[in-house]
């Protein structure tokens, strides 16, 4: 780049300079040439006048160089070139002719050549030399990038490129490089967590399975088949919802989901309503109370995904609810809020973040005692969700005059 970005100044430069001498030598030429002419005009006018008085014989004239005067006419080739005047006299006319000097002209345009081409030379060299030289400043700080980032790998990624903070293209690159740096590094970071904590939540249940299998197997006589089948369903199910969960979640990570449609949030009401004749949890003696005032609010999404969202924070509430579990929809300009509450002992103010990362359960903290809690991925589904449709999904205080969990999701209307 550095070399390329010389020859092109380089070139332009001698595109330039040629134009301009070009031009600088035909106006000179043509202004000594005009000035040679006008001195031979100015003498023949002379001789005209003195021979329109006094009469003079043919034959070049002394003290007046180049000057001669003739009773014919000179041919027309030479008469395009000389300065002429015709004087009519008694005895006839006299043609008075000068030819223009051009020594001097040539000379000095000579003189004139020899000065530019070493100029010239000498304006190219220290133009190539000064680009290549201003090339290599601006191109240092590139080069300390690419020597940085080139020693970067997955395993120091907290390493950043070097940003020269001028403000200009370089430092703008820089910071680019930078921030992806950091995106780089918390998704490396993010994806090292998850593939642990996934290893370690299937490994549990799979390790339970296999090794009531085994007893089993090992003693078939005084084993409860049934029991053992029943039991080992139960680990099979929970395996499968960790699995779909894990599935979600890397469909989330991998972009926004596909079939996105206008969806009415009355729609999306509607079915948490039906979520009291399939959730386990509401069925327990929990009622699920729906309020929709946002009637004619649209989002637009996923209708599955915003699905899966509303019934996860549903299961939550549930699962830690006493007796009820509250949704309710508002609108505002711009945004549709739908608040998902319980009446149970609530999320502590300190864990109201950590509750969306994921495997992250707080059953001792709100439930204690309880048995089921889940996958540890619900949350984090939903939270994922709500950040893949432009929105929020937050943990908050409870209202006043209530009590329990309130999580609070914030999604942008539709705009035709």
């Amino acid at each position: 780049m550095r070399g390329r970005a010389t020859a092109v100044v380089t070139s332009v430069t001698v595109a330039v300079l040629g134009l301009c001498v070009t031009a600088l030598v035909s106006v000179v030429q043509h202004s000594l040439y005009d000035g040679a002419s006008r001195v031979a005009g100015e003498q023949v006018e002379i001789v005209a006048a003195q021979i329109t008085q006094e009469g003079a014989p043919t034959g070049p004239l002394i003290g007046c160089p180049g000057v001669m005067v003739s009773t014919t006419a000179p041919p027309p080739s030479e008469a395009t070139v000389l300065s002429m005047a015709v004087v009519r006299t008694a005895t006839g006319p006299y043609f008075v002719t000068s030819a223009p000097d051009l020594r001097s002209a040539e000379a000095a345009l000579t003189t004139m050549t020899w000065l530019l081409v070493p100029g010239i030379g000498i304006i190219l060299l220290a133009m190539a030399g000064l680009t290549w030289f201003a090339m290599g400043r601006a191109l240092r700080p590139v080069e300390a990038i690419r020597a940085e980032f080139a020693e970067i790998t997955s395993h120091d990624l907290h390493r950043r490129v070097p940003d020269p903070r001028t403000g200009d293209e370089v430092s703008r690159l820089a910071n680019t490089m930078n921030r992806t740096l950091h995106q780089l590094q918390r998704a490396v970071e993010r994806l090292r967590t998850f593939t642990a904590d996934a290893s370690h939540e299937l490994r549990a249940p799979l390790t339970t399975l296999l090794m009531r299998l085994e007893l089993a197997v090992s003693r078939p006589g005084g084993t409860d088949w049934p029991d053992i089948a029943r039991e080992s369903l139960r680990d099979a199910e929970n395996l499968k919802n960790i699995v779909e969960d894990l599935l979600m979640l890397a469909r989330l990570d991998s972009g926004p989901s596909p079939g996105r449609e206008r969806i009415v949030v009355s729609d999306l009401m509607r079915q948490a309503d039906l979520t009291r004749h399939v959730s386990p949890e509401l069925s327990a003696g929990r009622q699920l109370i729906v309020e929709d005032t946002a009637p004619g609010a649209e989002v637009y999404g996923s209708r599955g995904a915003l699905s899966r969202l509303l019934a996860n924070l549903i299961t939550n509430a549930a699962r830690h609810a006493r007796s009820t579990v509250r949704v309710r929809s508002t609108g505002e300009p711009g945004w549709v809020t739908i608040e998902v509450t319980d009446d149970g002992p609530g999320i502590p103010e300190a864990d109201r973040r950590r509750v969306f990362d994921r495997f992250t359960r707080l059953t001792d903290a709100r439930t204690p005692g309880q048995a089921d809690s889940g996958t540890g991925l619900g949350l984090a589904i939903a939270h994922d969700i709500a950040l893949a449709h432009g929105g929020s999904l937050v943990a908050e205080s409870p209202a006043p005059g209530e009590h329990g969990a309130r999580l609070v999701v914030h999604l942008p209307t539709y705009e035709p």
